[in-house]
């Protein structure tokens, strides 16, 4: 392969995108860096499965509404406290 498909890289496109390069160069020490911060985000993007998860992080981020038609259901209080918790260390 040549690239990626990810959903988590929506949300944090940069810090995706630099992981992923430096994949590419052979960087491997410092991938894993950007993947280690990456990982409890991406767990929890995909706690109440998709596209709730992600939709917060993006609705955080001012990028989009947090608005999903019927039959998709926004994520629970809980988990969206959980999401701009994590959110908070980036």
């Amino acid at each position: 392969g040549n690239g990626v498909i990810s959903v988590i890289g929506q949300g944090y496109p940069k810090e995706f995108s630099t992981m992923v390069q430096l994949a590419f160069e052979g960087k491997v020490k410092e991938a894993y860096e950007i993947h280690n911060k990456l990982v409890e985000i991406t767990r929890l993007i995909f706690a109440e499965g998709n596209p709730a998860g992600i939709k917060t992080v993006l609705a955080e981020k001012g990028i989009i509404k947090n608005y999903l038609r019927l039959p998709l259901v926004a994520a629970s209080a809980g988990l969206q406290d959980k999401i701009k918790a994590e959110m908070a260390k980036f």
